[in-house]
């Protein structure tokens, strides 16, 4: 018997473990990779083991112990080979965290590199957690990525100028002056404006730009606080309190719109003005759903609730009205924020597009154009507006290359201001100046076939 078992035994391990249908010569034996780290594939599980399926404890020490060997047996882990080796966790821990730094400092020193030779963006993000404390995290954005740099409470500071102007300061010392292009913010409180002037005063080597979408936020804000927009407005929301805050229009609602009407939209007025868009479009489906056999017999429709929301829906064609007009004002503005958002936004896109939905009001409202631009203005000119953003559109191909582009006065003084500050910092004004002026004549590599296509392809 014993005989037996060692000739199956035998047996089994001359089968081979591939389809019988291919030669034993042709069969092609796994790759092995045995310069695969153990580290790095411990770091793919680290999730699980920081958080196991079951979690037993020790009865003598009361700690608990973590059954990891379910996951180093996975067929993920099996195939890296048999050069991999459970790790021990203790030891490997401090080992994954050591790589994981080096490879953190290794990709700042690379990036800082970059600011020196091509410069960066310094982006200053204002924001206030749950419990209402005020912080500021600054990240640092250059060709090759973007850095976070710090984040700072300044719950205590809000109103302090001297505080403020402090700390943009250091944010400016640790980056170097002479490799910032441009300080972004989307703070427009009166006192960090005030330090925001004060720094620039200081260092007069770059530009203070506020965040693009917070200024069409602050934008759609001062058109929301119009008399006969926030009349809209107030209607659109009773409309959306009653879908949402209850159960029966929430479902029917689903049948009937196709589309979500709520924004989810981290900018308040943006969020909005979106929604009042998809509400105005959504009109014909909320009128059958009021009119559809499940919601005339339902208890819904005795109510005054339903009665004031049924007529506004059915019968307020003024309201209606009103709100598709408001839309041809916002909508313009709005799309020029989805465009911002875009990865491959280029900086002259924001000046192309702001002029864009200048004229594309002007044709929709007509001679109340005027008031509207009147209100961008003020916001571009106030907050938005850089020679940065002018420089951008004549500096982008597919827009400068276009057939009746002409540059205008606030585009040319846009370059000379960015040519000035050049000389500021450490780079050279007047290559500058020899390498713009091939550009605009579209001489040696711009005028080949090569270039022509990557322009086309830009945005």
């Amino acid at each position: 018997m014993l005989r037996k078992m060692k000739t199956r035994k035998h047996e089994h391990d001359e089968v081979p473990h591939t389809s019988p249908a291919l030669p034993s010569a042709q069969v092609q034996q796994p790759q092995l990779q045995p310069t695969v780290s153990n580290n790095r594939c411990f770091l793919h599980f680290l999730p699980y083991l920081r958080q196991p399926k079951e979690i037993t404890y020790n009865s003598c020490q009361l700690k608990p112990k973590v059954e990891a060997s379910d996951y180093f047996d996975s067929p993920s882990a099996k195939s890296i080979g048999k050069f991999f080796s459970k790790p021990a966790p203790e030891p490997t821990y401090e080992a994954v965290l050591q790589e994981q730094l080096r490879e953190t400092e290794n990709r700042a020193k690379e990036l800082k590199q970059e600011w020196q030779t091509s410069g960066c963006t310094v982006i200053v993000d204002s924001w206030k957690s749950k419990c209402d404390k005020s912080f500021v995290s600054v990240l640092v954005h250059c060709s090759k990525g973007t850095q976070f740099l710090t984040s700072i409470d300044v719950s205590e500071i809000t109103e302090d100028l001297d505080e403020l102007e402090s700390m943009l300061s250091r944010v400016v010392d640790d980056v170097g002056a002479h490799n910032i292009v441009q300080i972004v913010m989307n703070d427009v409180s009166p006192h960090m404006q005030m330090a925001r002037q004060y720094v620039l005063n200081k260092y007069d080597s770059f530009f203070f730009v506020l965040c693009a979408d917070h200024c069409i936020n602050l934008l759609l804000e001062k058109i929301a606080a119009l008399e006969h927009v926030s009349e809209v407005l107030m209607k659109a929301r009773e409309i959306t309190r009653f879908l949402y805050g209850h159960a029966l229009p929430m479902k029917l609602k689903g049948r009937y719109v196709q589309v979500e009407i709520l924004s989810s939209s981290y900018l308040r007025f943006v969020a909005v003005f979106i929604t009042l868009e998809r509400l105005v479009s959504a009109r014909v489906g909320l009128v059958q759903m009021f009119s559809s056999p499940k919601w005339v017999p339902s208890g819904w429709a005795c109510l005054d609730l339903f009665e004031h929301i049924q007529s506004i829906v059915k019968t307020d064609d003024e309201f209606w009205h009103a709100a598709a007009e408001v839309v041809k004002v916002t909508k313009p503005l709005v799309s020029v924020l989805y465009k911002l958002e875009s990865d491959i936004c280029a900086m002259g896109i924001l000046y192309e597009a702001m002029d864009r939905a200048k004229e594309e009001i002007s044709l929709s409202v007509g001679y109340e154009s005027d008031f509207y631009w009147c209100m961008i203005d003020r916001i571009w000119d106030g907050y938005l507006h850089s020679p940065l953003h002018a420089a951008g559109q004549m500096l982008n191909p597919r827009l400068f290359y276009t057939a009746g582009f002409q540059p205008d006065a606030e585009i040319s003084s846009g370059i000379a201001a960015c040519t000035i500050q050049l000389d500021k910092a450490h780079y050279n004004a007047r290559k500058a100046s020899a390498q713009l002026e091939v550009y605009e004549k579209k001489l040696g590599y711009f005028d080949t076939d090569p270039a022509m296509q990557q322009i086309m392809e830009l945005p």
